[in-house]
Order: structure tokens, then sequence, then C-alpha cells
């Protein structure tokens, strides 16, 4: 029982990009359409433009239901499908979801297009049969696509590691890790060093609680509901701030460092400052000075990534 739970707690890549949970339904649906035509599971019916007609409309109607899950019904369970807590486990109960939104389609269907009667009997049945179908292939293949990229990564990391420099704390005399708080008399900025290339000014949503950030200092940002918290370092040791604000305006006020770099669509991280890459079946994960969590890494930037910390002296 202890290892079944391991093998459920692992991690799992949640899909989150529009186009790819498209192309994941298009692909369901004509696995289902071929399985029906060619195979005939249910009945040998000698007809075979009614076979196609009916396997076209099965494919349709997974289409459809995984349509609907992705873009309607998932949508309303945010806290479940989170990528960070995403595992084999919540995989499967997505999967068994899906089972029995494709055969509540296909029962409403048939109602209407081939006179069949609803009830609950005829709705558990049809939840069987395509459970019959599809759990089981699909439960083979989330196992072996979780070892296939944990095993990507994890080869990928290896390589990615050997070539980051030995990381030190880039501490200079002439300069002291700190976060001021902006301040205005007059309409007038005080802090004439604001304006220095070596200072990063994050903007607060109310124009007033603005953050100046020594960019050497910055390690991360991360998003935290409306608000952004700043991880930074001062003294060697790891200080935190949070402001009301979003990563993406957190991602503009940093374009002039180009090490300062927005990784996820939770997290802007320095670059400069990776001590070593983890690699797990959703991907590369950043491991950061000072930050007892790392950092994940969308799968669409790993290149990106990999490109960026290569250029690391």
């Amino acid at each position: 029982m202890t290892k079944l739970s391991l093998i459920l707690h692992k991690s799992y890549p949640l899909e989150e990009r529009k186009p790819a949970k498209i192309k994941l339904a298009f692909i369901f649906a004509v696995v289902v359409f071929l399985f029906l035509l060619l195979l005939k599971p249910f009945g040998n019916n000698p007809n075979f433009n009614q076979v196609l007609i009916n396997s076209a409309i099965a494919g349709l109607l997974t289409f459809s239901a995984i349509i609907f899950d992705f873009f309607v019904l998932f949508p309303l369970f945010p806290q479940f499908f989170k990528e960070e807590k995403w595992n084999i486990g919540r995989e499967i109960i997505f999967t068994l979801i899906i089972i029995t939104t494709i055969a509540t389609f296909n029962v409403i269907a048939g109602v209407f297009l081939w006179g069949g009667n609803f009830s609950f009997n005829n709705w558990l049945t049809m939840i069987f049969n395509t459970a019959i179908v599809g759990i089981a292939p699909a439960t083979v293949s989330i196992l072996i696509n979780q070892a296939r990229l944990l095993k990507k990564y994890k080869t990928e990391v290896a390589l990615i590691n050997e070539s980051l420099p030995t990381y030190t704390l880039p501490i200079k005399k002439d300069e002291t890790y700190l976060v001021k708080q902006e301040i205005k008399v007059d309409g007038i900025k005080e802090i004439e060093e604001a304006s220095s290339p070596k200072y990063i000014t994050l903007q607060a949503e109310n124009e007033k609680d603005n953050i100046i950030l020594l960019h050497t200092s910055f390690i991360a940002a991360t998003s935290a509901d409306n608000y952004v918290k700043i991880f930074y370092q001062e003294n060697e040791k790891l200080k935190t701030t949070i402001i009301r604000t979003t990563l993406k305006r957190v991602e503009e006020n940093c374009t002039s460092f180009t090490q300062i770099f927005r990784c996820h669509r939770t997290a802007v991280v320095n670059i400069s400052l990776v001590q070593g890459v983890n690699g797990t079946a959703q991907g590369y994960r950043l491991q950061l000075p000072f930050l007892q969590e790392e950092i994940p890494v969308s799968r669409n930037l790993n290149q990106v990534i990999k490109e960026k910390l290569a250029s690391i002296k």
C-alpha cells in the first residue's frame, strides 16, 4: 500500500497550454474513432457506413467532452488543478473525470440521436464500457510517460549542472545589499541612486509603496494571490518583502537586466544566481541561494533556460 501511495504521489506534468489541450482532445477523438471503426468492440455491424457514422459521432463526442472538461469544468476547481500539486494520482482522477464526461455525453447523445432512454443504469453501463476502453491504456500511458519524462529531465539537468560555474555571493566593497522604500517630497524622489542601472525599481499598484532594490541582491519574485513576494539577499541573509503588484509588472520593471528572467507564470528569477538545476517529470526546477523551495520552469522555456544558463560566466 505504501509503494502504491509513493507511485501515486510522484510528480506529473499538468498541461496548461490551450493549444496543447485542444490537440490532446483531437488525438483522443481520433483514437476513439479508429478503435470503434476498426475493432468494433460492441458488435460486428455489417453496415460499414453506419459503423463509420457511429464511430465519427463517438469521436466527436469524445472531443467535445474533453474540451468541456478542460475549458468549463476544470476552471471551476483552481485549487485542485495546480501544477505544483499535480501528480500521477491526480492525473488518474483527471482521466476518470474525462471518462465519466465522455460517457455522459454519449448517453445524452443516445437519447437525441438514437431514441434511447436516459436512466441511471444506462449511464453507469456507459461509464463502465467507456472505462473498459480507456482507463487501462490511459493508466499505463501515464506511468510510462512519467518514467520517460523523469529520465529525460534527469539526464538533461546532469549536463546543465556540469557546465554551471561554482556559485559565490557577488559581494563588492562599494555595494550594500538593501531594499529601500521610495520616498517622494514635493514630487521629487529623494533617492537619487535609483536612477542608476544598478538598481531596480519594483512598482507597486498604488505607485506609493515602490521598492528600490540593488539588482545583484535580487533573487526571485513569486506570485502570491494579488501580491508578489520578493526574495533578496542582504548581508548574506535572505530577506523577503511583499508588494501589491503583478509578476508581469515586475518583469517589465526588470527589462534592463538581462539576467532577470520570467521562467514561469508564477516566478521571475535572477539567472546569474542559479546554483543548480533539478529535474522532475514536470520539467526543470531552479535551485537558488537561500531558497528552500525550487523554482519551476515552464516546459516551453526549457531551451531558453538552457541557453541562458550556458551563458553564465
